[in-house]
């Protein structure tokens, strides 16, 4: 005769405590997680159509360049009936030339335009420390303590 099988019960889950931060951190990585894919089609697509309108757009006085869409395109608020791709300028100097061309004008001009500038060597404040010409309580005046935080969710 077949021997008689209880049946057993199924082990019981541990009860886990609901925590509100789950659901609102779970939406947080979601989110995160789409900015960064969609950022980086979002710059691929933006590539691409500034080759096309640098291929086949037209220039204006200004130099920014444009291509004319062949019907509106609405998107959200906006309805899009063109591309710019527009120049925009900025000047810099060329610390090189500059350098070279103030040298043969004489130091007085050079020094106009490159003033020495002091800067604090964090470095050598543990030299006079170490040669005795700051103290500890100096040194903790001068090297302060800067917190902050950054916020991460981690995966391991």
């Amino acid at each position: 005769m077949p021997e008689e099988v209880k049946p057993t019960a199924a082990p019981e889950t541990p009860r886990v405590p609901f925590d509100p931060v789950i659901p609102v951190f779970r939406e947080w990585a979601v989110l995160k997680a789409q900015v960064t894919e969609n950022t980086s089609r979002l710059n691929k697509l933006r590539d691409k159509v500034a080759a096309a309108v640098e291929q086949r757009g037209y220039t204006d006085h200004k130099g920014s360049q444009y291509l004319d869409l062949p019907f509106p395109i609405p998107a959200g608020d906006n309805e899009y009936i063109r591309i710019k791709r527009e120049r925009r300028v900025s000047i810099i100097a060329d610390e090189e030339a500059a350098e070279r061309i103030l040298k043969t004008k004489g130091e007085a001009l050079y020094r106009r335009a490159f003033p020495p500038v002091p800067t604090l060597d964090p470095d050598e404040l543990y030299v006079l420390l170490q040669e005795g010409h700051l103290t500890e309580a100096e040194m903790d005046e001068i090297l302060l303590q800067k917190e902050t935080f950054a916020f991460r969710g981690l995966t391991s």
